[in-house]
């Protein structure tokens, strides 16, 4: 398949060039655009040749290139200036200056549907970033790139490694357990964010010890024109049911009218990983102070001056390498245009056999089929490749620091290639060597995608506007989990086997009707439309054991009488009809109302018909008589918003109790641990905003304010029952959660010259989410996935947040004292999960700075946190284990401080503690009579160099005279540099389990993951 599709894609190119050639003779007008008040060049703005489809935009020097003749007459706009119409003469170089207009903002952002509007129309705060900015960093992942660029995004990636999922949650936690995310949308129509849950295999395990890439990440960064974030359901509330935690709009670059072009970049990456746990190398492996074997705690004797000890941790991470080639071919007529882009990723990790592999092939193209009919569409195909390593309790990072420092672990194998073993006679007390762990074990999947939209749009008034549009997002997952039959991990199983395929398939289409019309001073707008929404999920799982030949990867490997298999099939259909009224004043009243209909065959008959209203507005106030032509307030206005989001069940066939596959003796069905439930309700989000727009200085100063408040009632979730009712678990309405904060947006461009250029650009995040009611009025809800080490949990408690980590803590008399066991001086614990800790932060701070010298340009992002709390798993595992650098004074007797709980620990002078403990002798100390409220690490802050890029782009006399490359720059990226921060552990910006897992996940749990490497990266762009 793979040589058929080479074929095809040279075919193409070659197709393309020959497109190029044919506009090689048409005329070309070069020219620069300035500013008329300092003439500084003015990069981004739109040149338009008018009566035609060709436009292009000015470079970071001003310089434009654009086909037009003789007596055509070119429209050039830019925001915050007064647009210029110019006719082209018999010079093939013009300059054209722009001069500030006070009191405008004919900023046009893309919203829901992919409407463009006007910003100032706007009721809600929407925020876009280019698609070139989110390139330049050269992520691979773009949702990373967005991380401290966005302001109410909170963005998390699962780890350092090779195509590891990411989370982001917009404005905070809506939901108590189920999906945060929001709707990812490209061109207009919604495609497929899942994370791959483990809960769909046979073994059924939880989302911990493995991870899966999010399908939004298959997205090749250099084909993503510009995305639009939709904040809270006001901006997204046509979207439906998946929008109700915003959306991701995604426009992807079209191809120009004009003369063809190629572009050709690459990139090669190196990346080192820097930030390890502290672990402490001085006492080895023994219990109470002596040398014990077998044994896999290290409270043995110190460590001999001349024991040679090795730095397994070192000798184990390698130097991870990437390489990234990006092809562009596109081009076109006023009647038609196309973009064709090829697009290879090759990544190397820092962990030995981990890689991460992308093809990403998309060709797109434009129609005019007459004056009044259009047609596009677009085909994209992306095959992905991933082979992964453990992570929480599988996790090699944890197994090499738990590897006996006084031995090579690169020597996994025996004199016969077996794997040589520390302990041979005591399984329990043997750990698998991290070497062997990614050499032997095999956890790798393969996704092929395509995703394929074609839109009609016609014209039949001027005034009127018909558009229909289909699409499809199908792609299928194979994917193989092995563990050798002498790995530790299924040593007792003679080893395991378990293949999975995935098959996901959506369907979706819209029909709009949008009618515009002007009464003097009045204009207003009237949007009609149906959309459909029909997906398919299907996974097939087979599970093996007792291989017949050890190193053989599989299904046949194994006897019939241990295999299981698991099929998981989800339908769902939704229906919806919507509409959209806007009304404006004189440009200085807008008025926005909406209403939608959704159906859903994840609810009850009776309730899967529901309606939900939004309504929104913004108040020009530079329009009012005496703040027109002001010369410090060029723009400002208020704006205001309402919105209702309703939201059905989290997955079908929960509402009638359905039967399951038994495998206890005699086999046969019965219930399975859910009970249906008939009466159930939609989830209904409603939210308001209000917020300011100003722009002063002639745009050289902006900002966006922001303040928001939503509730989120009726949620479905699934708590507990009683045992009494033949079932375990049952789907509810119960629990509300409110979420408020204030965001803030600020740019600037403090120097604007002929020759220099600054930008910036601040953001500014606080919010909170609290949980006003639990199900069935629970002291506590928690996310069983979350249980990652010891009795440490994300726990919602009615009054707190909804990011509160649950766990134990001290038991304390009446005045707050620690209560003593009196027979051993430790501590007692209290066995009820208690508030231990809140991982949201006080507030979030991104700032990007952008510098033009000439043809030099350098940007940087600086992403800040202030507080919030972040569980140390890690620490809290080498503390038990006596790994950990808080035991290295276990020969130094202590007294817990605290009182006797000896029935006088609440009266007036309850006994003071005076046992004396000397934990050497005592490994207890450690390993039983810990609290796991001591290792929730609070108020963590951090200043983190997320990007900087360096980019020079080379003059065009150095390019010769033929203008066969018509552009080139070389660049150089650094990700991830620096880390300033109090936490004592590796990296506070990671996530326990992967981005499957709903609610407000395992954002601040820090146990067994990879910590983000630091990335050195250079390349060339060029342009033929």
């Amino acid at each position: 398949m793979m040589f058929s599709l080479r074929k095809l894609l040279m075919m193409l190119i070659l197709l393309s060039v020959c497109a190029v050639g044919a506009y090689a003779q048409d005329n070309f007008v070069t020219g620069k655009v300035t500013s008329a008040e300092d003439n500084s060049p003015i990069p981004g703005a739109s040149i338009v040749v008018l009566g035609t489809s060709r436009g292009a935009n000015s470079d970071a020097s001003g310089n434009f290139r654009i086909q037009a003749n003789p007596g055509q007459k070119l429209r050039v706009s830019f925001i915050g200036t007064k647009t210029t119409e110019v006719t082209v003469t018999k010079a093939s170089e013009v300059t054209i200056q722009l001069s500030s207009e006070a009191g405008t903002l004919n900023e046009v952002v893309v919203t829901a549907l992919g409407i463009k509007q006007e910003k100032r129309a706007l009721g809600y705060a929407i925020q876009e970033v280019k698609g070139n900015d989110l390139a330049d960093t050269q992520r691979d992942n773009f949702l990373n790139a967005l991380n401290g660029r966005v302001a109410g995004a909170m963005i998390t990636p699962s780890s350092g490694a090779p195509g590891a999922s990411t989370s982001i949650m917009l404005r905070g936690i809506s939901s108590i357990g189920g999906n945060n995310q929001p709707l990812f949308v490209v061109d207009g129509l919604p495609i497929d964010n899942r994370t791959f849950g483990q809960g769909a295999l046979v073994s059924d395990s939880p989302n911990r010890n493995n991870d899966y890439q999010n399908r939004g990440a298959d997205l090749n960064p250099n084909d993503i024109e510009s995305v639009s974030i939709l904040k809270g359901p006001e901006a997204s509330a046509l979207y439906g049911i998946d929008a109700a935690s915003g959306a991701i709009v995604i426009t992807t670059k079209k191809g120009a009218a004009g003369r063809g072009k190629i572009t050709y970049d690459n990139a090669f990456r190196y990346d080192k990983l820097y930030r390890f746990p502290e672990y402490q190398k001085e006492f080895g492996p023994g219990d109470n102070g002596s040398f014990t074997t077998p044994t896999r705690l290290y409270f043995g004797p110190r460590y001999a001056p001349d024991v040679p000890l090795y730095d397994n941790v070192a000798n184990f991470f390698q130097t991870g390498f990437t390489q990234r080639h990006n092809l562009g071919v596109e081009g076109g007529s006023d009647r038609t245009t196309y973009r064709l882009s090829v697009g290879y990723t090759n990544q190397g990790g820092v962990v030995p056999t981990t890689k991460f592999e992308r093809l990403s092939v998309r060709l797109g193209g434009t129609t005019k089929i007459s004056s009044k009919f259009e047609a596009t569409s677009s085909f994209n195909f992306i095959q992905t490749n991933n082979a992964k390593t453990g992570r929480g309790n599988s996790s090699t990072l944890l197994s090499l620091i738990y590897w006996p420092q006084f031995d090579d672990a690169r020597n996994y194998l025996g004199n016969d290639g077996t794997r040589r073993r520390l302990n041979p006679n005591s399984d329990a007390q043997d750990i698998d060597n991290p070497f062997f762990d990614v050499y032997k074990n095999k956890n790798t999947d393969k996704t092929n995608r395509m995703i394929g939209n074609v839109a009609l749009s016609y014209d039949p008034a001027t005034w009127l506007n018909i558009k229909g549009q289909v699409g499809a997002d199908v792609y299928s997952t194979q994917g193989n989990l092995l563990f050798h039959p002498q790995s530790n991990r299924a040593i007792s199983t003679r080893g395991s086997i378990e293949n999975f395929t995935e098959v996901s398939q959506l369907l979706n289409g819209q029909f709009l009707m949008n009618a515009r019309k002007k009464f003097n001073k009045f204009s207003t707008g009237l949007l009609l439309g149906t959309s459909f929404d029909d997906r398919r999920y299907n996974v097939d799982a087979v599970r093996g054991e007792q291989f017949y030949e050890v190193d053989y990867n599989g299904i046949n490997n194994t006897p019939p009488t241990t295999q299981r298999a698991k099929n998981t099939l989800n339908l769902i259909r939704r229906q919806a009809v919507f509409g959209q009224f806007t009304a404006s004043y004189n440009d200085m009243f807008y008025l926005t109302a909406t209403g939608r209909n959704d159906w859903s065959s994840t609810m009850p008959i009776e309730s899967r018909s529901f309606f939900y209203p939004s309504v929104s507005g913004s108040f020009v106030l530079t329009e009012l008589p005496g703040l027109q032509s002001n010369k410090v307030l060029s723009f400002a206005k208020l704006r205001a918003s309402y919105a209702e989001v309703g939201k059905d069940a989290p997955s079908p066939y929960i509402t009638q109790s359905n039967l399951a596959p038994q495998v206890t003796t005699g086999g046969g069905l019965a219930y399975g641990v859910f009970g249906g439930n008939g009466i159930l309700v939609p989830e209904r989000t409603q939210s308001y905003e209000i917020g300011l727009d100003a722009r002063l200085f002639n745009g050289r100063l902006t900002v966006d304010a922001a303040y928001f408040n939503r509730t989120a009632k009726n949620q479905i979730t699934a708590p507990r029952l009683s045992y009494g009712t033949g079932f375990i678990l049952q789907y509810i309405n119960s629990g509300t959660i409110e979420s408020r904060g204030v965001e803030l947006l600020i740019t600037g461009n403090p120097v604007r010259r002929a020759n220099f250029n600054w930008d910036i650009t601040t953001n500014f995040t606080r919010n909170n989410s609290t949980v006003l009611s639990l199900p069935a009025d629970q002291p506590e809800f928690y996310l069983s996935d979350t249980w990652l080490y010891q009795n440490v949990r994300n726990s919602l408690f009615v009054g707190s947040e909804a990011t509160t980590i649950g766990g134990y803590d001290y038991l304390r008399n009446t005045r707050g004292d620690i209560l003593i066991n009196p027979t051993t001086g430790y501590p007692v614990k209290n066995l009820v999960f208690t508030n231990i800790g809140d991982r949201n932060p006080l507030f979030t701070v991104g700032l990007t700075n952008s510098f033009r010298y000439k043809n030099w340009g350098l940007s940087a992002l600086l992403d800040f946190r202030r507080g919030g709390d972040v569980f140390n798993g890690n620490e809290l595992f080498f503390y038990v284990n006596g790994l950990s650098s808080r035991t290295l004074d276990r020969e130094t007797p202590r007294v817990v401080t605290g009182v006797l709980r000896d029935g006088l620990e609440n009266t007036a002078n309850p006994t003071v503690n005076t046992i004396q403990v000397t934990p050497i002798t005592r490994n207890d100390f450690y390993n039983l009579n810990f609290v796991e409220s001591d290792f929730i690490e609070k108020d963590i802050n951090w200043m983190r160099l997320r990007d900087v890029t360096l980019r020079y782009t080379l003059p065009a006399s150095m390019l010769g005279a033929k203008k066969l490359v018509r552009g080139a720059s070389l660049f150089f990226t650094g990700t991830d540099l620096f880390l300033m921060t109090n936490y004592t552990g590796a990296d506070p910006s990671i996530n326990g389990l992967n981005a499957s897992v709903g609610g407000s996940g395992a954002q601040g749990f820090d146990f067994g993951a990879l910590s983000i490497p630091r990335g050195y990266t250079f390349g060339v762009q060029v342009q033929f």
